[in-house]
């Protein structure tokens, strides 16, 4: 608020993303950080694993009203999901985005971005990485259908307008949905050298 402080820059979508997935990264307070017992507990952070979805609303005022308003939405934890870009003026979402039960469906997009995020909590330093790299890769390749989006948009109206931005929507839902469900056939491939029955012969067996 401006009585209260001024931002130094414009604040960027990147920056509200960084904001929202936080658990403080990179310091003794990163509950599953490298920290001691009481630094890794001293705060709370505002990723927490009972985050069921986060948002971030973006009007972009240099486009036209049509297709100004992006609702970046991750489901699940912030910090181990991916933030999906959806036009204000669609007309549904995607069927896997309206599914979600207090227990495990492999059909609900709130589940298949849990699964991945419990997967990785359970060998933060081992598997972080891997979603990192897929958070990134993706980010970007998002970022990059946006741009091709906008600018086809610009040539619609009406009707075909509404169902060019649901399309696109629903791809880039997709997108996230399929990396992260081929970050989890990974983690758990990966996690079958972990279990404490594994076994390395050697040659004298």
């Amino acid at each position: 608020m401006p009585f209260i402080c001024h931002a130094e820059k414009l604040i960027q979508v990147a920056d509200a993303k960084q904001i929202l997935s936080s658990h403080f990264q990179g310091t003794p307070f990163d509950p599953i950080g490298v920290g001691n017992s009481r630094e890794r507990t001293q705060y709370r952070p505002i990723s927490l694993a009972k985050t069921q979805e986060s948002h971030i609303l973006q009007i972009r005022p240099t486009l036209p009203t049509e297709i100004a308003g992006i609702h970046w939405l991750a489901m699940g934890v912030a910090a181990q999901s991916l933030y999906i870009p959806f036009y204000a003026g669609i007309k549904d979402t995607p069927a896997s985005y309206k599914r979600g039960n207090k227990t495990f469906q492999p059909d609900s997009a709130y589940w298949i971005y849990k699964q991945a995020g419990v997967l990785v909590d359970t060998n933060y330093l081992d598997f972080g990485s891997l979603l990192e790299d897929v958070q990134n890769k993706v980010s970007q390749q998002l970022n990059q259908n946006l741009q091709i989006s906008d600018k086809m948009a610009r040539k619609l109206e009406g009707k075909q307008l509404e169902n060019y931005l649901t399309s696109q929507s629903n791809q880039n839902a997709d997108l996230g949905l399929q990396a992260m469900q081929q970050l989890t056939a990974q983690l758990i491939t990966k996690m079958t050298d972990l279990s404490p029955l594994n076994f390395k012969q050697d040659m004298n067996l």
